[in-house]
């Protein structure tokens, strides 16, 4: 029988992680499925150094990656004949990439699709990517679903949680959550995808899940904040105890269950990501902290740090639905440096 075919749109930290997983490039570790795994990238260099010296040295340093992850340039190539496309390039390059695999899988008005997908004849899409685009405040999976062929409708899935790349590609036990409105389609892909290491869990609240990847990067500043201020775990408690029923409200009334927020996808991936040294979200409250500003600051840690553009993003939804979030509204008002963030964290948890 022919083994399952993965292609990872996206060789940074987190896509390169998930290929080492999924390839079984776990030392000691067995993937527990043959899987055909490819990654694909845009940049050559990172390509070249994969493919030759089994490193990826920009994204993911000291980290040796298997040699059944192959790697390709080229995306029709990383397409043909894939079960499972799992997307992992920034939130603000989805929709372009998405267009791209679109026109590949057939164009966004035809059902022709290669593979041999979980549950059904056409691949499934499982977007590891967390964020909401700017201008239209879509989900990603909903970006997605605006670029690819019409057949895609209802195989285009979510997977978000506690999954720090750095401890995952190590082979540090990690639970995520598999979203889709199809339990039993998201059964089946977990089935493809699950390795001893790698545990999923199963939703139908794909916007909860979705949602809670992108609001905890916002609040995990806050976190980073503390770390930058020379205050402790009394404070992060604080802050974490303030910030877990404002991600909620807001998530709800963006259409998510407030349940969610109380599991993996919410309050795990928050204490992940805003406790975590390797975060990059932790590390920008930490240079907030510091008064430099957003941009200078983002300039200065490698890789893409979501945070910045969701505590906006949140921010304007908020004011939209008429909320009143007061951690929220303190961590943009230290993001736009109109705040003394000492001050904002004290006022908080008074």
């Amino acid at each position: 029988m022919a083994s399952l075919k993965v292609a990872i749109l996206g060789a940074g930290n987190l896509g390169t992680t998930l290929g080492i997983v999924l390839a079984g490039g776990v030392p000691g570790i067995r993937a527990g499925k043959s899987r055909d795994v490819i990654a694909w990238t845009i940049e050559t260099e990172v390509a070249r150094e994969i493919h030759g010296q089994r490193l990826n040295t920009k994204y993911l340093p000291g980290v040796p990656l298997p040699r059944a992850l192959r790697v390709t340039t080229d995306l029709e190539e990383a397409l043909a004949g894939a079960g499972v496309i799992l997307v992992t390039v920034p939130s603000k390059v989805v929709r372009e990439v998405a267009r791209q695999a679109g026109q590949a899988l057939g164009g966004p008005s035809d059902g022709r699709a290669p593979g041999d997908a979980a549950g059904g004849d056409r691949p499934v899409i499982v977007s590891a990517s967390k964020g909401l685009e700017s201008g239209t405040y879509l989900r990603m999976t909903e970006v997605i679903a605006a670029e690819v062929p019409s057949a895609f409708a209802g195989r285009i899935l979510a997977v978000s949680g506690p999954s720090i790349a750095h401890e995952l590609s190590r082979g540090v036990p990690t639970a995520v959550v598999l979203a889709c409105r199809d339990l039993r389609l998201a059964r089946a892909v977990r089935r493809d995808l699950q390795t001893p290491i790698l545990r999923l869990q199963v939703s139908r609240d794909l916007a909860g899940v979705e949602l809670g990847g992108v609001l905890k990067n916002a609040y995990a500043l806050a976190l980073g904040l503390c770390d930058g201020l020379g205050l402790g775990l009394n404070t992060k408690a604080a802050l974490l105890a303030r910030a877990l029923p404002e991600m909620a409200r807001l998530g709800v009334s963006l259409g998510g269950r407030r349940v969610t927020f109380y599991g993996l996808a919410g309050l795990g991936d928050l204490v992940g990501t805003g406790l975590s040294g390797h975060s990059r979200n932790r590390r920008m409250g930490e240079e907030l902290a510091r008064r430099r500003p957003a941009d200078e600051a983002l300039a200065s840690i490698p890789g893409v740090v979501e945070g910045i553009g969701s505590v906006r993003l949140a921010r304007d939804l908020a004011a939209r639905h008429r909320l009143r979030l007061p951690l929220l509204e303190g961590i943009a008002a230290v993001v736009d440096q109109s705040a003394d963030p000492l001050k904002i964290i004290g006022r908080l948890i008074a």
